[in-house]
């Protein structure tokens, strides 16, 4: 008879592995993961589908996961994407209670805010073709996916939550686009130059605007944005950078970038 194998309910992990190692959270996102891990090996799938390829396989010499943490998590969550459950933990510091919280307000606003909403709800709020507020480009040197940003053609009298609605069915669509097999991961490119015949309101007018893409970015798609670059941006306008950073988490002004140029 054969020797019983890991259930998601109980998944396996090192005895070794300490529930808060200094290494734990680089563990979590290094790519060579794959080397160490079972489990991370096979970001794409939940892990009821790991442990199921697990148990074929017959490997209960070979741990699902080394880390006490992400195989907690993964036995709370078994039909969310592995690699989905890593950027929230990772988002929340390893800390379970609060990583769960997150994962719960995000499956909520699924289930809830963006059931019902459909791409002509998206193209009437954003725009289409060259009049588009949010728009694909290419890719950046460092391998991200780059999303063009032009808040001057932002509507007037734009309702905040109703566009971070249309910005996160734009970014979940270009996370789909990219396939299962690669890690969503973004650049926002973000124009502040006016262009003649578009709206053109001034960046104070937007502050609601902005609290609700950084609110609808960090809540949804944590560790998915890896920069934002404003440009072209005068060095008069830092005075209106401090104000707006205090509406924005650090972690997320951390990676903004000011530049006159691209070049």
């Amino acid at each position: 008879e054969r020797s019983r194998r890991p259930s998601i309910s109980q998944p396996m992990e090192s005895k070794a592995a300490a529930s808060r190692s200094p290494k734990e959270q680089k563990q979590l996102m290094d790519p060579f993961e794959a080397d160490k891990c079972f489990g991370s090996s096979l970001p794409w799938f939940t892990p009821r589908t790991i442990s199921l390829i697990h148990d074929y396989a017959e490997m209960e010499k070979t741990p699902m996961f080394y880390s006490k943490t992400l195989a907690a998590f993964a036995q709370k969550y078994p039909d969310i994407e592995l690699r989905t459950l890593k950027r929230f933990l990772v988002a929340r510091q390893l800390d379970i209670t609060k990583a769960s919280a997150m994962l719960d307000r995000n499956i909520e606003f699924k289930t809830t805010e963006m059931k019902e909403f459909d791409e002509a709800q998206m193209v009437s709020i954003l725009g289409e073709g060259r009049k588009a507020v949010l728009s694909k480009m290419g890719k950046a040197l460092d391998g991200t996916q780059i999303i063009g940003f032009r808040g001057c053609l932002i509507q007037k009298g734009q309702d905040p939550q109703e566009f971070g609605r249309a910005m996160a069915f734009f970014v979940q669509r270009i996370i789909d686009d990219l396939g299962p097999y690669v890690e969503p991961r973004l650049t926002i490119l973000s124009a502040t130059n006016k262009i003649e015949g578009a709206v053109n309101l001034p960046a104070r007018s937007l502050m609601t605007i902005f609290r609700s893409v950084n609110s609808v970015m960090g809540d949804n798609f944590p560790e998915t944005c890896q920069k934002i670059v404003i440009f072209p941006f005068p060095f008069i306008g830092r005075a209106l950078w401090k104000v707006a950073k205090l509406f924005v988490d650090k972690k997320t002004a951390s990676k903004v970038t000011l530049t006159l140029t691209l070049t």
